[in-house]
C-alpha cells in the first residue's frame, strides 16, 4: 500500500467524525455522518458555499447501503440529502463544503458545473418525478410506497394499498425504515390481486419497486390493468439487476413468469429463496437451511423473486399484451440510473 494511503487510513481511523459527501443527484447533495464514539448520537451536518454557511441538518435518514456494510449500530440512520438552494444552483459553476460539528467530511469539497439538460437527459429521481407529473392525474393507488410515495401533483388522490397496515409495517420493516416515515395505509389487501379494488374505478396505478417483489408478476400486473379505467396508466419502476444486489444472479425469463401466470408460482418459491440466500446474502452452505426456514416459513420475508435488466422487463411488457385480458401500449420506457420506469395505457 501506497504512504499517501496509509497515511489517509490513519488520519481517518483518529477522526471523531466518520462520513462522506457521496457527490449530487440533480439537485440533491448527498452522503452520510456518524459520530465514532457514540453513533446513536444524532449529529449535525452544515453546508457551505463560498465561506457561507448555507443550511444544516441532522445525519438520520436511512440508507440500505450503510445497513448492508453495518456502518455504525448498524440501522442505515446516518445519510442526509440536502436541498442545494436554487441561488446556489443558479451560478451554474461552485464549490460546496460540508461539515461534521465543525470537521470536514470526506469528499468535500465537491466542485459542481452545471450545464442545462433536457428532463431525460439528466438521471435520478427527478427524472421518475418529471414523469409523475406528465402522467397522473385525478385518482388513483399507490402500492407498496412504504417510505418512498410518488410526488404526484397537488389535486391528485392517492389511495395507499399495501398488504400490512401501517403500524404492522412499522414493526416488520423496522431497520429498515428507521428513522423514516411510513406512509398511512388506506387499503391492506394483496398486492397481487387488489380485492376489493372496482375495475376500472381508478385513473392510474402506481408501483414503484414492488413488482420484483410478486412470486407472481403477471398477476400483479393484470390486477392494475384491471382496476384502471381505459386510458387510465399503470406507472411502474423496476430494479435493473446489474446496478443492485442482485447483480450475480441470472435474469428471470418470460417463460418462467408465465408458467408461474398459468400454474401458480408455489413450485418454483424455494429455487428463489435458496437463490436469494446464495449469491445475495452469501450465506455458506451450512447456515442455507436454516435460512431457508426462516426467510420462508417464519418470516415470508418479500425478497426479490424475480430479476431483469432494462431489456428483459420491456421484453416481458411487450410479450404480456398477448396474454393479459386488458390491451394496453406502452406508452414510456425511460432507464434511469439503477432502474427502468415504465408507463402503460390501457386500451
Amino acid at each position: 500500500m501506497a504512504s499517501v494511503e496509509i497515511t489517509k487510513l490513519l488520519m481517518r481511523s483518529q477522526r471523531m467524525y466518520d462520513g462522506y459527501l457521496d457527490g449530487m443527484n440533480g439537485n440533491i447533495l448527498y452522503g452520510w455522518a456518524l459520530n465514532v464514539s457514540d453513533p446513536e448520537q444524532k449529529v449535525t451536518v452544515s453546508f457551505h458555499h463560498d465561506g457561507v454557511q448555507i443550511g444544516e441538518m441532522l445525519a438520520r435518514d436511512f440508507r440500505e447501503d450503510l445497513r448492508k456494510l453495518k456502518i455504525g449500530w448498524g440501522h442505515g440512520g446516518y445519510g442526509f440529502y440536502f436541498p442545494v438552494p436554487p441561488e446556489i444552483r443558479a451560478l451554474r459553476n461552485y464549490t460546496l463544503r460540508v461539515y461534521v460539528e465543525g470537521n470536514e467530511l470526506l469528499g468535500s469539497p465537491l466542485d459542481v458545473i452545471e450545464t442545462p439538460e433536457l428532463p431525460f437527459r439528466t438521471p435520478g429521481n427527478q427524472v421518475r418525478d418529471f414523469l409523475v407529473q406528465q402522467y397522473l392525474y385525478g385518482k388513483g393507488i399507490e402500492i407498496g410506497a412504504l417510505t418512498a410515495p410518488c410526488k404526484v401533483p397537488e389535486e391528485t388522490v392517492v389511495t395507499y394499498v399495501d398488504s400490512r397496515s401501517t403500524e404492522e409495517l412499522i414493526k416488520y420493516y423496522g431497520r429498515q425504515t428507521y428513522g423514516q416515515k411510513v406512509v398511512n395505509v388506506d387499503v391492506v389487501a394483496d398486492a397481487q390481486t387488489l380485492p376489493g379494488i372496482e375495475s376500472g374505478s381508478q385513473d392510474f396505478a402506481i408501483a414503484n419497486q414492488v413488482l420484483e417483489h410478486m412470486e407472481n408478476p403477471l398477476l400483479a400486473l393484470e390486477n392494475m390493468l384491471r382496476v384502471v379505467r381505459p386510458g387510465g396508466v399503470v406507472f411502474l419502476s423496476l430494479p435493473d439487476k446489474r446496478h443492485t444486489f442482485d447483480a450475480g444472479r441470472p435474469v428471470t425469463n418470460f417463460e418462467h413468469i408465465l408458467e408461474d401466470y398459468k400454474n401458480g408460482p408455489e413450485t418454483g418459491r424455494e429455487a428463489h429463496y435458496r437463490e436469494w440466500i446464495e449469491l445475495v446474502e452469501n450465506i455458506p452452505a451450512t447456515e442455507s437451511d436454516a435460512r431457508l426456514q426462516f426467510l420462508m416459513n417464519i418470516s415470508n420475508y418479500p425478497i426479490h423473486f424475480h430479476v431483469w435488466t432494462q431489456f428483459e422487463m420491456l421484453e416481458m411488457f411487450q410479450r404480456a399484451r398477448v396474454v393479459l385480458p386488458f390491451s394496453y401500449e406502452i406508452d414510456c420506457f425511460k432507464a434511469n440510473d439503477a432502474e427502468a420506469l415504465f408507463v402503460l395505457r390501457k386500451l
